[in-house]
């Protein structure tokens, strides 16, 4: 299974726990998304005739919890805001389609 790795802003010592400076997330699978009934972590809508990003904090928390495999769950709650956002970023970027071709290959 796909790890993503989060360089944080700096080293974090929690206790109990080795020191990190990295968060390393497992990919999510079909059960996160759908048999757990979590869905996207975000979704968009309509405003004045644009599209916006409408975030659910909730709902990365709880992939964050199911994804975080270091250090433990338990110790990302002290991390800043800006890892914070990095860790948030790292788990909606799992839910976006690539950019790039879209070309299917023909037989």
């Amino acid at each position: 299974m796909t790890t993503t790795t989060i360089k944080l802003s700096r080293r974090y010592e929690a206790p109990g726990a080795e020191p990190f400076d990295t968060i390393v997330l497992r990919e999510p699978t079909y059960n996160d998304l759908f048999m757990s009934g979590l869905g996207k972590p975000f979704d968009f809508q309509m405003a004045k005739g644009q599209p916006i990003r409408v975030l659910y904090p909730e709902i990365v928390d709880q992939y964050a919890v199911r994804l975080v495999k270091s250090p433990d769950y338990g110790h990302i709650g002290q991390i800043a805001a800006i890892d914070a956002l990095k860790l948030e970023a790292a788990i909606c970027d799992f839910f976006r389609e690539p950019t790039g071709s879209k070309t299917l290959p023909t037989s």
